[in-house]
């Protein structure tokens, strides 16, 4: 871009960041027209389900890109718990904070496999690329305090606030700072990324791990081979004192599609998405695709007709819908999770998407499913999904790194918990009340 060469007739990028830099290059069109004129009414109805997908790639009331949907509620999580550790103990599953100390407590200290206190993680988080992530994430905890820290959630007045000035943040980290003293979370948890804390896990000598609804199949089904009898299940994010739950919440998109100005016939894409949309996102039993896209390479079947799992296709399994136009081809947000539900009900599998989540997810994925949207209500997505306001460019690299340093030291006892409400002054003071103003000017622009 940079250079001046040609750009694609269509881009699908899924890097937030390099997309707005592209829509602000002025290289691609405005597309919103488009969409409304030649997307199927398929495609349409699965963009309504969220009206707030078309605000990242919005600019003056113009939809400059058509945001990439994606399953709904993919990194929400649930707390995936050894129930085989419960069943011995004698213990039901926690339902509050208060509850959930108890069977940490217990898993430690009366380990029904025989681990000594040092060898067990009760719970195992981490936080070194983010408190708000999607495996091994602590931002539940604060959840149970009315906040979810790094994102923008809506205020009481209606205005979004940034999440870790929040009050409720003080006591989540003091909660923290308890449990890391009584050995409930790693010692390194501050060192720990996503897939380091689903290491303890999956080697037997964890109790509990946050993650998404899909985490039976991957990593936790491996447990069992390191430790046999090992069962995970999963349950609902536990309240706080006040009764307050509440979890970070999974947008409905993971990408944009940007249309070139120069592109002569823009209708041509709607032609070949709306077949994808039509045909393939969601499709009947007994359709064209109702087992996949390719027979021999992102699926096939055994002697008796039936599906294979994907690691026993003959040649190895190739995820062809990656060599689609767009990534992923077309999902339906909600229509995964409407096909675990069935499964969850005891419906035998019958459309691609039923077989699919069937056949290659863990068993206990429908239950999770089904635990999950039992508390639809206490997601809360990230509110801010705008370009990166000027402030913001110059600023939030120090406001994270701050945030950061303090919330660690507090947890790790190094500053005692009054350190927050000197961080939260820092940070309104060095640009945060500033990014606050301009992240409420693009919020009421969007909505009007």
């Amino acid at each position: 871009m940079s250079s001046g060469q040609e750009m694609p007739d269509i881009v699908t990028i899924g890097d937030a960041l390099l997309a707005q830099d592209l829509i602000d290059s002025g290289i691609f069109r405005e597309v919103g027209p488009l969409f409304d004129k030649y997307a199927s009414e398929t495609w349409k109805q699965a963009m309504a389900l969220d009206e707030n997908v078309w605000n990242p790639y919005t600019r003056d009331g113009k939809r400059m890109g058509i945001p990439v949907l994606d399953y709904a509620y993919n990194h929400d999580y649930l707390l995936w718990i050894r129930q085989d550790w419960l069943d011995d103990l004698k213990l039901e599953a926690p339902k509050t904070i208060e509850e959930l100390e108890a069977v940490m407590e217990a898993f430690k200290t009366r380990n029904p496999d025989g681990l000594k206190p040092g060898e067990v993680i009760p719970l195992s988080i981490g936080f070194k690329s983010s408190m708000n992530t999607w495996m091994g994430d602590p931002s539940w905890i604060f959840g149970a305090y009315g906040t979810i820290p790094q994102q923008w959630n809506v205020g009481a007045d209606g205005k979004l606030e940034y999440g870790s000035i929040h009050p409720g943040m003080k006591q989540g980290l003091q909660k923290l700072n308890e449990w890391y003293d009584k050995g409930y979370i790693p010692k390194e948890a501050a060192l720990w990324d996503e897939n380091k804390t689903s290491e303890p896990a999956v080697a037997g000598k964890a109790g509990i791990i946050p993650g998404p609804y899909w985490m039976s199949g991957w990593p936790l089904l491996d447990t069992a081979k390191n430790v046999e009898g090992a069962v995970w299940k999963p349950y609902p994010i536990p309240s706080g004192p006040d009764g307050k739950a509440g979890r970070h919440g999974t947008h409905f998109t993971n990408g944009v599609i940007l249309i070139n100005k120069n592109m002569k016939h823009p209708e041509a894409f709607f032609t070949y998405q709306n077949y994808l949309f039509d045909n393939f996102a969601n499709p009947e039993k007994g359709s064209e695709y109702d087992l996949g896209l390719f027979k021999g390479y992102d699926y096939d079947l055994d002697e008796n007709g039936k599906p294979l799992h994907l690691d026993n296709i003959p040649g190895g399994y190739v995820n062809s819908i990656r060599y689609l136009l767009v990534r992923d081809g077309a999902r339906i947000p909600d229509a995964q999770m409407k096909a675990l539900l069935n499964l969850a009900e005891g419906k035998e599998p019958e459309t691609r998407l039923e077989k699919e989540v069937k056949n290659n997810y863990g068993p206990e994925t429908p239950a999770a499913a089904k635990v999950l949207l039992e508390q639809e209500d206490i997601s809360m997505k990230d509110m801010f999904t705008g370009p990166a306001t000027k402030t913001m460019k110059t600023k939030m690299d120090y406001l994270n790194k701050i945030e950061s340093q303090t919330f660690n030291e507090i947890i790790y006892g190094e500053q005692p918990p009054e350190a927050f409400d000197k961080f939260v002054e820092t940070w309104k003071a060095s640009g945060g009340e500033q990014i606050t103003n301009e992240v409420n000017e693009w919020y009421d622009s969007v909505k009007k």
